[in-house]
């Protein structure tokens, strides 16, 4: 507490001393420390990129993006080449770069950093950047909960996340009291872990593994193109940009609809706020002392997109579940 302490006064005092970025008048130049793979990857490195393009066309600002190889010492050259070229601000996409970023803040606490999908840098001159998992959870546990023909629905993540979990178990709960709920947590092995959640019963399953989820989709078209007429067709939400897949005539039948995390808006509101010489400085956690931003459905930032015919059937009902999650 005490390190923390002086470090907020240290940046404190220098805040008062020198502007959070140039002025409009100078247009800023923002960099993107990309996660490992850069753009192209379909998540978030071509999220940012996307957004960055878009942000471009309504403001003067330039923009240039620098690629890792995913160690921590390429990660550190590739930061503090940025501070060299001083870029501002500073945005590092996933938390891979979080002890990084925390440690060069301290560095340079009058430079203006921000992480994407990462909340845990409790310094001033850090801007969090992330997305209100419980208001993904709760949009995806209705529509799953809205579409099963069975009462049994999955949520399959990489680990255990809470707030994600609970509002899938609330948006579900909310629509049907009795439903059954799987919930798996694996980074490898997710054939086999699909094909034990169909066996169960479960026919709508929430993917939250981060990457390709083509391994899951293809035991799910199987599935279903060989099940008897008796058996429930199995169907399945993503969240984007956090998964990429590629879309066929195949797997597009049994994608009933993702929840999008607005990237693109994300970027634009930091870029905007950096022309202004300002930071998006919202306190997500008064006790760590961490700032930033949390997004969610309140301003278009958490969507559902729908794929399906069955979904969009229930449309209606699904944007009243929004209006209810907005408030979590």
């Amino acid at each position: 507490m005490i390190r923390r302490s002086l470090l907020l006064s240290v940046i404190l005092t220098a805040s008062l001393l020198v502007p959070v970025a140039t002025s409009a008048a100078n247009p800023i130049n923002a960099c993107v420390a990309y996660d490992l793979g850069g753009p192209g990857d379909r998540s978030y490195n071509d999220a940012v990129l996307a957004g960055l393009v878009k942000a471009k066309k309504t403001l003067n600002f330039s923009y240039e993006g620098f690629i890792t190889d995913g160690s921590a010492a390429d990660r550190e050259k590739r930061i503090r080449a940025m501070i060299a070229k001083g870029c501002s601000p500073i945005l590092a996409i996933g938390s891979g770069y979080a002890n990084l970023i925390s440690n060069l803040a301290i560095e340079y606490p009058t430079k203006q950093f921000s992480i994407l999908n990462d909340a845990s840098v409790a310094s001033l001159n850090v801007t969090s950047l992330i997305f209100n998992d419980k208001q993904v959870g709760y949009l995806a546990g209705v529509a799953a909960a809205r579409v099963s023909k069975t009462g049994k629905i999955a949520l399959i993540s990489n680990s255990t996340n809470l707030d994600l979990e609970t509002g899938f178990r609330l948006g579900a709960n909310a629509v049907k009291k009795k439903i059954k709920l799987s919930l798996k947590n694996a980074t490898t092995g997710l054939t086999d872990v699909t094909k034990a959640l169909i066996a169960e019963g479960n026919d709508v399953i929430f993917v939250a593994v981060p990457g390709s989820i083509n391994e899951i989709f293809s035991v799910i078209v199987q599935f279903n193109e060989t099940k008897k007429k008796s058996a429930a067709e199995v169907g399945v939400i993503t969240i984007e940009p956090d998964q990429y897949l590629t879309v066929t005539s195949a797997n597009q039948k049994y994608l009933l609809g993702a929840i999008s995390k607005r990237v693109d808006k994300a970027i634009l509101d930091l870029v905007t706020s950096a022309m202004r010489d300002q930071q998006i400085s919202d306190i997500l956690d008064p006790d760590l002392g961490i700032y930033g931003r949390s997004y969610g459905i309140t301003g278009g930032h958490i969507e559902l997109s729908i794929w399906s015919a069955k979904l969009q059937a229930l449309k209606a009902g699904i944007a009243t579940a929004s209006r209810a999650a907005a408030k979590l």
